[in-house]
């Protein structure tokens, strides 16, 4: 999707809501699944042999158990579609909502190539920024813009 998309639908609907990209999802949980079951595996082969103990099988275990929790967050996030991510006539919307006249700047796509993100920066600064990541948005490069451009007419 383009700005101009966004910004139409904005107009027609009130609001615009940037759901998981689904494809990348996919990737994301085939991924974390492989590792998964290969962290999996070779914990079962360390255990056989005894080698459960010390740092190292430690480090197998943690390994495990975010490899866990990163196939059921994607799962859950495949299943529910969320979280969305919606931009309105208030403000920003992540769970949580940042208005408009609380935002002081929003920042370009930062981050690795495959995991970037735009980040929404709040004026008070014990309310934590809003992340919007490829995840949601294919173009970050041309949300950034747009962003910047309502969060200007909104100030007004």
């Amino acid at each position: 999707m383009s700005a101009e998309t966004w910004s139409s639908e904005l107009e027609s609907n009130g609001s615009v809501d940037f759901r998981p990209r689904r494809s990348r999802l996919a990737v994301r949980l085939a991924g974390f699944g492989l590792l998964m079951v290969l962290s999996a595996w070779t914990n079962v082969e360390h255990l056989r042999a005894d080698g459960v103990s010390g740092a190292l099988g430690v480090l197998r275990l943690t390994a495990l158990a975010a490899f866990v929790y990163g196939t059921g967050l994607t799962t859950w996030q495949l299943i529910t579609n969320r979280p969305v991510i919606t931009v309105d006539a208030e403000g920003v919307t992540r769970g949580r909502s940042l208005q408009w006249s609380g935002i002081t700047s929003i920042d370009e796509p930062a981050g690795w190539p495959l995991a970037r993100a735009v980040q929404i920066n709040p004026a008070d600064r014990r309310t934590r920024p809003i992340s919007i990541p490829q995840d949601h948005v294919g173009d970050l490069d041309a949300l950034a813009p747009w962003l910047r451009s309502l969060h200007e007419q909104h100030r007004d």
